[in-house]
């Protein structure tokens, strides 16, 4: 999945304390690296973001599927390969994507954090991870690439792109290709409701 997220305060290398924003909604190109074949994979999709722990994550090519959560219920879809045959949803109790844990835990900021320790390295942030929580997220570490230093990093939206290296190994590059903060979404937009001709999955 593919995501670029944060905001740091400029040159006084102090924090805002929202750090991510209360909403957002991106398209993004996610790549993968396999760690058998070394060879890249890249998908493309949306992403729509709520604090705390609503996401809604569609990605529309090459293999389309629909996961949805909200702080009780997740939703994972996936479309039938041929028109007119089943596709399937998996309904179970919420569990968080590493993803949303990530975005809720840092939604208020990085300074003073006993999740993570931080460092700028030129053009990038990272971030890593205590045991505990690497444990608990499966992330290890992300790092936050800006086209400039990241201490003058102002907004969110300034940085380009964001990889995310999981505890088993596993790297992907998130890369919004939009971004608009702050979003408004439907009532029921963190719900979802299968089209006719799907098997039901409940976990």
């Amino acid at each position: 999945m593919k995501i670029l997220i944060l905001l740091l305060l400029a040159s006084s290398a102090s924090f805002a304390k929202s750090f991510v924003p209360s909403s957002f909604s991106a398209n993004f190109e996610e790549s993968i690296l396999s760690m058998a074949t070394g060879k890249e994979k890249k998908s493309f999709g949306k992403i729509d973001y709520k604090f705390p722990g609503n996401i809604r994550f569609e990605i529309t090519s090459p293999n389309a599927s629909t996961f949805v959560s909200n702080p009780q219920k997740s939703w994972y879809y996936v479309p039938p390969f041929v028109e007119g045959e089943q596709g399937q949803v998996t309904i179970q109790k919420s569990t968080k994507l590493p993803l949303t844990k990530f975005l809720d835990s840092i939604r208020n900021g990085l300074e003073g954090s006993k999740l993570f320790t931080y460092k700028y390295e030129g053009k990038d942030l990272v971030l890593t991870f205590v045991k505990t929580v690497q444990k608990e997220l499966t992330l290890k570490e992300v790092t936050f690439h800006a086209v400039k230093e990241a201490k003058l990093v102002e907004k969110m939206s300034d940085f380009e792109k964001m990889t995310l290296v999981y505890a088993d190994g596993r790297k992907v590059n998130l890369k919004f290709l939009e971004l608009k903060e702050e979003t408004s979404f439907p009532a029921k937009h963190f719900e979802f409701t299968a089209p006719a001709k799907t098997k039901v999955i409940n976990g």
